[in-house]
């Protein structure tokens, strides 16, 4: 069902944003719409998106309305987001380049109307690289901005100042020098909100005082997610830590921080032999820019599949003591004080917890899956469950399915291909853009 611009619906105050784009017609895209936005791309191709909004249990969607015959890339996606604003790329065709070009946007939420921005692009033109100066990034060819994971985005005023960046660990160090200091490269570009775009710039960062070295980082490292909080830009690797870099800073350095995740496997992680790190734990922010930490600790080696598998639901709460941050363990949840819950009823399955999610406006109420297939296939039964951990009480649980009958194409892949979803606060500055009345809604659509 779709719901006309002139129609009363409402918009939630915070949603769960898919990866994945999906693609609409052309002419499904309506200007009056209240979330749509265009823009043109760097080869002066007119984008045009609008969004899908819904509250938890359901997920919200970037839809990018097509010409005939143009079809969406594998390297489209929704990459970050930040208080009002949601970062996004495309795969774009741009002549004179050595390879790939993908353009960054930024849909900014206003209670006005939407706005659509392209990042300055960060790919060069064979001729750019020529002119380059000896030394400039430019002529480093290196294949930049491609792992959407190890990207991010930060809010550094009230008006459309912000960081774009990449960070990228020197990890020949963990070859020849794993007592060296922590060190990385990089690749941001910043913006003032007063009409200066800015420009793409590599700044090499390290940690203060020497400490910690590569070898406090166990033998690898690898960003499943990066996230704002503060002044800084979050790095998570769930195997090991967090890398918090402040990257609106002249001189950007970096501070690290292990998770309370106990006993870390050195080196890469074999594939295949361990239950991905992203399925069972998250790093959250709430709404007051508390940065929490949500670990479902198993014994299990296969927890998805075995049902009555014991496990620990264990919250901390990052803490700052002066210039040193350290974790603080709020709360513990064993397996079976879960099944005794309030709310807990015999529909749904005695199995492990996936993707658990903090709300952001309420630190005491997480939202987490139980899937009882680890495929993704139409039948799979999979429903998300409201906790309340403070009352002990099961809220609410709903049912959801891999493949919609009723849209196929706007099947959700993140948590059958264990890709969680990622929060954001960007609706509620969307909420006078529209003739509404607060209610409880479980879709909004924009399309």
């Amino acid at each position: 069902m779709e719901v006309q611009s002139n129609r009363l619906f409402s918009i939630p105050d915070w949603v769960v944003l898919d990866h994945q784009i999906f693609p609409k017609d052309l002419d499904s895209f309506r200007n009056n719409v209240v979330t749509s936005a265009e823009v043109c791309a760097s080869n002066s191709e007119l984008v045009r998106v609008s969004f899908i909004l819904s509250a938890l249990p359901g997920t919200s969607r970037l839809c990018v309305h097509l010409k005939e015959g143009h079809e969406l890339s594998c390297l489209d996606t929704v990459v970050a987001a930040h208080g009002k604003a949601v970062l996004f790329r495309l795969k774009v065709d741009f002549e004179g380049l050595t390879g790939k070009a993908i353009d960054y946007f930024i849909y900014w939420a206003y209670t006005s109307g939407p706005k659509l921005s392209l990042v300055p692009r960060y790919y060069s033109t064979v001729k750019e690289i020529a002119a380059a100066e000896e030394g400039s990034w430019r002529r480093r060819l290196r294949y930049r901005m491609a792992n959407y994971r190890g990207i991010g985005l930060l809010l550094t005023g009230d008006s459309e100042e912000f960081v774009v960046a990449e960070l990228r660990l020197n990890l020949s160090k963990l070859e020849d020098d794993v007592d060296a200091p922590l060190e990385g490269e990089l690749f941001r570009l910043r913006s003032d909100g007063a009409g200066a775009a800015g420009e793409w710039e590599v700044k090499n960062t390290s940690v203060r005082d020497g400490k910690p070295t590569f070898r406090d980082i166990h033998g690898w490292w690898e960003a499943h997610k990066v996230v704002p909080y503060a002044r800084y830009l979050c790095w998570v690797d769930y195997y090991r830590g967090v890398i918090f870099c402040d990257v609106n800073n002249d001189n950007p350095e970096l501070q690290y921080l292990a998770l309370p995740v106990g006993y870390v496997l050195p080196g890469y992680p074999v594939p295949f032999r361990s239950v991905l790190p992203q399925v069972f734990r998250a790093v959250c922010i709430t709404k007051d820019e508390t940065m929490k930490f949500i670990n479902v600790v198993h014994d299990d080696s296969f927890p998805m599949v075995s049902a009555g598998s014991s496990f620990t639901i264990v919250i901390s709460t990052l803490v700052h003591d002066y210039d040193e941050m350290r974790w603080q363990e709020d709360l513990k949840i064993e397996s079976h004080e879960l099944w005794e819950m309030e709310g807990y009823d015999d529909q749904l399955p005695r199995i492990a917890p996936l993707f658990p999610l903090m709300s952001v406006d309420n630190p005491n109420i997480i939202y987490f899956v139980l899937r009882e297939r680890k495929t993704l296939d139409a039948g799979a039964k999979t429903c998300v469950v409201t906790l309340d951990m403070v009352n002990k009480k099961v809220l609410s649980y709903k049912d959801i399915k891999a493949i919609p009958e009723e849209d196929p194409v706007m099947a959700s892949y993140n948590i059958f291909l264990n890709v969680p979803f990622f929060p954001s606060e960007f609706s509620k500055h969307l909420q006078k853009a529209a003739p509404m009345k607060k209610k409880e809604s479980q879709e909004v659509i924009g399309c």
